[in-house]
Order: structure tokens, then C-alpha cells, then sequence
């Protein structure tokens, strides 16, 4: 009689893995060559095993379910999942109703090529606007908003990026603006352009951005001890982040 014991099934399992990892490393170059290339191999296995795993929470196992959650995150951000701004993803991915994976992944595929169409635009035109824009924002302009802070921040987006304000509706971007109040509490900063570039990051970047393995210069920059004041901190990500833009542009 034949015995396959644990040890071995769990071996089975980690190659398995570790063939589907590999053969999303090279997907991805394909995929995202640009992102692949800034956050290289270590980079892009990081980002893959936290989608394998928050995939897995939601039922999604097999390899083109999992392959797309994973695209997705590099659409909308790592934590597109909990995002404010993408209420049909999180809806999708916890209906009770869809029992069967690929019948889930292929409702998340459908509204999330509706957003596309409607947010990015023909061959990603307004994603690109936008970017112009964000890139052509300075830091002094963004200290510059003293009052009704929440209504100017919005006041932003709408002029920004118009075309997903109008699709993700703004009870979620007061959602979004009152969390980058949060998060400028958490790392101490003290002025009203640290709020605004919370949000402005959060609305480009995904609301999990500070944490996000997609962008690690953002974590690593809130988190430099040698930039000892959090407001010099969160100049220098304003500073990274036109950067990125301009990267993203060419």
C-alpha cells in the first residue's frame, strides 16, 4: 500500500508555488515591464507571494484566478481589495453567492475592465492627463490649502482626474480624504500639505500605499531616520513621487 506522507504533500505544495512564482516573474515582465524593472526580481517575489495570499482569502486558488488578482494589483494598488475607492472589487470578492473561483474572477475582470474603460480611457488616455497634472503640482501649492481642507482636497481630484471621480462617486473620496487625515496623524505630520499629499497619493497610488511592496521608495522615504522632521519626510516623497510620474511618462 502506497503512503505518501505529510512532509511530502507539503513539499509537492512548495513547488507548486514556487513554479507558479516563477512563471509570474516572467508574466509580469511582459505585463508591467517598467514596475517589473524598478522593483526587480526580489521586488516583483514580494509583491507575488502577498498576492498568492490575500488571493487565497477570498477562494481564489487556482493559477488564472490568482494571476489576475495579482494584474489587479498592479492596476489599483496591493490593497485594491479593501479600497475605498473600488467598493465593486471588495464586493465581488465577498459575495456569498459566487461559490465557484472563476465564475468570481471573471465578475472582477468584467467590472474591473468597465473601470478601465471608463477611468483610464482609450489606450489610457485620461490616466496619462492626470499624471501630467499630478507631475505639474508643487509642494508649496500644496501647502497652501489652510481652510475647508476636505472640500479643496476634492475640489483637487475633481480637476485632477475627473473621469474617475465621476465613476468612484464622492462619498468614497470623503472616505479616502478622511483616511489621509489618519495616516498623517499616524506619522506625525504636523501640516495641512502633508494631509493633502496623503491624499493625493492615496487617490493615485491606492489607499495602502505607504505600506505597499508596489512602492517601497514610499515606505522607505516615511520611514528614513535620517530625515528627522516627518514634514521634510513627506517633501522628499512629494519629490520621489514626481519622479515616479515622470518615469511612468516616458
Amino acid at each position: 500500500m502506497l503512503i505518501i506522507r505529510r512532509e511530502q504533500i507539503d513539499i509537492f505544495r512548495q513547488s507548486v508555488r514556487l513554479n507558479f512564482e516563477n512563471n509570474m516573474v516572467k508574466h509580469l515582465r511582459d505585463f508591467t515591464p517598467g514596475h517589473s524593472e524598478a522593483l526587480g526580481e526580489d521586488g516583483l517575489r514580494k509583491v507575488i507571494r502577498q498576492g498568492i495570499k490575500s488571493a487565497e482569502t477570498y477562494g481564489l486558488t487556482d493559477y488564472g484566478p490568482v494571476r489576475f488578482y495579482i494584474e489587479l494589483m498592479f492596476i489599483l494598488g496591493s490593497d485594491f481589495d479593501t479600497d475605498c475607492q473600488f467598493p465593486w472589487a471588495s464586493h465581488i470578492l465577498a459575495d456569498p453567492e459566487i461559490v465557484d473561483q472563476t465564475e468570481r474572477a471573471d465578475a472582477l475582470f468584467d467590472k474591473a475592465m468597465d473601470y478601465l474603460k471608463e477611468v483610464a480611457g482609450p489606450e489610457r488616455k485620461y490616466a496619462k492627463e492626470s499624471l501630467r497634472r499630478a507631475s505639474q503640482q508643487s509642494f508649496k501649492d500644496l501647502g497652501g490649502i489652510k481652510e475647508n481642507l476636505e472640500t479643496e482636497i476634492l475640489a483637487w481630484f475633481r480637476k485632477n482626474y475627473p473621469q474617475k471621480c465621476r465613476y468612484v462617486g464622492e462619498q468614497p473620496l470623503h472616505d479616502l480624504i478622511r483616511r489621509a487625515a489618519a495616516l498623517a496623524r499616524k506619522i506625525a505630520v504636523s501640516n495641512s500639505a502633508g494631509v493633502v499629499l496623503c491624499a493625493c497619493f492615496m487617490f493615485m497610488l491606492g489607499h495602502g500605499f505607504a505600506e505597499d511592496p508596489l512602492y517601497p521608495w514610499c515606505k522607505k522615504t516615511l520611514n528614513d531616520e535620517n530625515i528627522t522632521d516627518p514634514n521634510k519626510r513627506l517633501e522628499r516623497l512629494h519629490s520621489k513621487g514626481i519622479a515616479y510620474i515622470s518615469k511612468v511618462l516616458e
